[in-house]
């Protein structure tokens, strides 16, 4: 990592990441169809999202859980994922390990459809790197298809730092920021019309 952070947050805020335009079938069945539509590296790791459809649109699709635990309530089961590295090591969203980190950090689900948003940190070895995925509960067995770790690597010695990290105080916050309001120019395109 060529930059240093005190956190995610501060991560996240202080890079302009680089988008890789890659989509790979992850896995299908007759009804069911995995895809990663997106690739977001920065210099500490990545952010990919997942894309799955349901023939069935009574059933919504559950990717899992932000704290880990599977959700089961009106939900599917949770989609299984794993990646395994050019070094040996491997993560999972099924279990945390001590080693490279695999979460999902923001999920959309409607009838028959879900995306997600997966971190991965840090950057993975340059090398192929398997995608694993199954969804058992939905009739989708295990399979295995390869990512080029390179292309990530290499793509994180061009990510842009758009500013230093500050670690000041934060400001006294003003009375439209305390209740939301919304802050537009006057006269101009939200002004018209929303005054």
């Amino acid at each position: 990592m060529k930059y240093a952070y005190k956190g995610l947050d501060e991560a996240l805020r202080c890079e302009r990441p680089v988008d890789l335009p890659i989509s790979l079938d992850l896995n299908r069945t007759d009804n069911l169809v995995v895809w990663l539509s997106a690739v977001r590296v920065y210099s500490f790791g990545m952010m990919f999202a997942i894309d799955a459809r349901y023939e069935d649109p009574a059933l919504s699709l559950s990717l899992g859980s932000f704290d880990g635990r599977p959700t089961f309530t009106h939900f599917s089961a949770p989609l299984l994922v794993g990646l395994g590295f050019a070094d040996g090591t491997s993560a999972t969203t099924v279990q945390k390990s001590r080693g490279p980190l695999l979460e999902l950090r923001s999920t959309e689900s409607r009838s028959g459809s879900v995306h997600g948003e997966y971190l991965l940190a840090p950057i993975p070895p340059a090398g192929p790197i398997e995608v694993a995925t199954a969804w058992p509960q939905l009739g989708m067995d295990e399979k295995v298809v390869a990512l080029d770790g390179a292309v990530i690597a290499s793509a994180s010695d061009r990510v842009t730092q758009l500013w230093e990290p500050t670690h000041q105080p934060k400001p006294g916050l003003t009375t439209e920021q305390v209740t939301h309001q919304p802050q537009y120019q006057r006269g101009g395109w939200f002004g018209i019309r929303l005054d």
